[in-house]
């Protein structure tokens, strides 16, 4: 039974260090967690650009585009995936706070 378990180990170590699971990770960073910082990062700027609020929604919309674009681009230029993950969830986090902290 101990055997089974350290080399059950020493596959998932294999499984979490291999390329594929690097670029899955990154991947799902990118769509998941960089939307996220986007839709949050979109709800703080309509909520805090000095706009009639119909404008300060449109321009907070199309800013998110850019926001989106730069999470993706900066998901796959930081050296290690959970970099990735744990920058952009601790944005998204603090944005959130910011909003609730605001309205």
């Amino acid at each position: 039974m101990a055997v089974s378990l350290v080399s059950l180990y020493a596959n998932f170590k294999h499984l979490i260090r291999s390329q594929v699971f690097n670029i899955s990770s990154r991947t799902l960073a990118a769509i998941f967690a960089g939307y996220l910082l986007a839709a949050t990062a979109c709800g703080l700027l309509a909520l805090i650009l000095p706009l009639v609020a119909i404008q300060s929604t449109l321009t907070a919309m199309m800013l998110s585009f850019s926001i989106y674009a730069a999470a993706v681009i900066w998901v796959f230029s930081v050296k290690h995936h959970l970099l990735a993950w744990r920058d952009l969830l601790t944005l998204s986090g603090l944005f959130y706070l910011i909003i609730l902290l605001v309205s």
